[in-house]
């Protein structure tokens, strides 16, 4: 369901930081309680903000019991960035091809413009003809350059600047493991022990990050 607002960007942002350093699933009722302060928002607004951030996948949400809670973790960003760096790395390709054959491309128009203006000197008899040639090369020139300034502001160093947040956010994640005992020693005090009922909720919560045959969650990697 779409939100009912137009979300602020600062604002969402500032909701997933606060979820991410409380370290811990909250109700909805607690968020309607201090999300209007955390972000500046109205209380009215807090459904359409976490429906927001819930729809972009920046947050979780889970019905237990008879209402919603909602959470997100830092390490969640990982495969999101190391996505990013990826899609970044096949621009990055494609876009070094392109200002290649766009050089390429000018270098012949310079060249064939060249040509033309060597004829303009030699055959009188053709001039007229040769100058509107000379002024088409000139306009096919012009174009690829201006093309070429497009793919200007792709940054070699974005590519090293994108890595370094991939490692930064493996750090930050490994710190949040400890947070992530915590809570899970929480499902075991709001469920009394059910081992079953304990693993299911594990596996629902953590998805493919937990090993149900290890009875504990994967290792960062």
């Amino acid at each position: 369901m779409a939100p009912k607002v137009n979300c602020n960007p600062v604002k969402l942002a500032s909701i997933v930081t606060y979820l991410q350093n409380s370290r811990t699933a909250h109700s909805i009722k607690d968020l309607e309680k201090v999300l209007p302060q955390v972000a500046s928002i109205n209380g009215m607004q807090v459904k359409d903000y976490l429906q927001s951030l819930s729809d972009e996948n920046k947050i979780n949400v889970e019905k237990i019991g008879s209402g919603n809670w909602y959470w997100s973790f830092a390490s969640q960003d990982k495969k999101t960035r190391e996505q990013a760096l990826s899609d970044a790395r096949v621009t990055h390709e494609k876009a070094n091809a392109i200002n290649y054959d766009l050089k390429q491309k000018i270098a012949e128009a310079q060249a064939q413009r060249a040509d033309e203006e060597d004829m303009l000197d030699s055959c009188g008899e053709s001039r007229e003809e040769l100058n509107v040639t000379k002024h088409d090369l000139e306009t096919e020139t012009k174009r690829l350059q201006n093309e070429l300034a497009a793919y200007s502001d792709v940054d070699p160093t974005e590519l090293e600047q994108k890595r370094k947040q991939i490692e930064a956010m493996k750090r930050q994640s490994e710190e949040y493991t400890d947070h992530i005992y915590a809570m899970d020693g929480w499902f075991k005090e709001m469920l009394n022990g059910d081992g079953e009922a304990l693993t299911a909720l594990r596996m629902n919560f953590f998805a493919d990050e937990y090993d149900e045959e290890a009875g504990s969650l994967r290792e960062v990697s």
